[in-house]
């Protein structure tokens, strides 16, 4: 079965590859880079932008996908009308991961680079708690240099970055949620210095497409 991931920044492709291996491995994922969806969005998701989506939704389902997942978590908001344009699963970054956070909150940590992903990665927290019938307190962490640290620095100035805000966040949560697909790839580091859970966006959106699709 092929699962179309749609990515906004190259960085986010080795973290879904390392996520799939390891919890769907059966599955033919296909990586779709657009990064102009990224350059061209600031701090608002446009009609044009949303068409665009849209279309690359529509594309993969039209060329063999058995489902399509996304991997930029500002784009979230476009599944809700792009999976009425298709016959096929479309599982936005927020909608697994936001799950598993609110059941194990009830105070949860989240890191993003962009105030954009926090602000919708609030939105969508609350939304899962409100679908489970429990509360959740949220605890923003704004990291506007990450991706640049991993151009610049790699994978281990990387990783140290990122375990310097899950330590600090870690003292006032019960979980913290990684909340961009680039992040996904300091999971195993994060998890051995972390005192609370890591949770990581393509880990569970790669557990859910297997329940939909296995």
């Amino acid at each position: 079965m092929r699962i179309v991931m749609v990515h906004a920044v190259a960085e986010s492709i080795p973290p879904v590859k390392l996520a799939f291996d390891e919890i769907f491995p059966e599955a033919q994922v296909v990586n779709l880079l657009d990064e102009g969806l990224l350059l061209d969005f600031d701090d608002q998701l446009t009609p044009k932008l949303r068409r665009r989506m849209s279309q690359v939704i529509c594309y993969s389902a039209e060329h063999g996908a058995d489902a399509v997942g996304l991997a930029c978590s500002v784009y979230a908001p476009v599944v809700d009308t792009a999976k009425d344009l298709v016959d096929i699963p479309v599982v936005s970054s927020y909608g697994p991961v936001m799950a598993e956070a609110a059941a194990a909150g009830p105070r949860v940590g989240i890191i993003g680079t962009v105030n954009a992903t926090l602000r919708d990665a609030a939105f969508y927290l609350n939304l899962a708690a409100e679908e489970q019938g429990v509360s959740v307190e949220v605890h923003p962490c704004l990291a506007p240099d990450l991706i640049q640290v991993l151009r610049q620095e790699g994978q281990s100035g990387f990783q140290r970055r990122l375990g310097e805000e899950v330590t600090k966040l870690a003292h006032d949560v019960d979980v913290v949620l990684l909340g961009q697909f680039s992040m996904a790839s300091a999971l195993d580091h994060l998890r051995s210095i972390s005192p609370v859970p890591v949770l990581s966006a393509p880990h569970s959106s790669a557990r859910r497409l297997k329940e939909l699709l296995a």
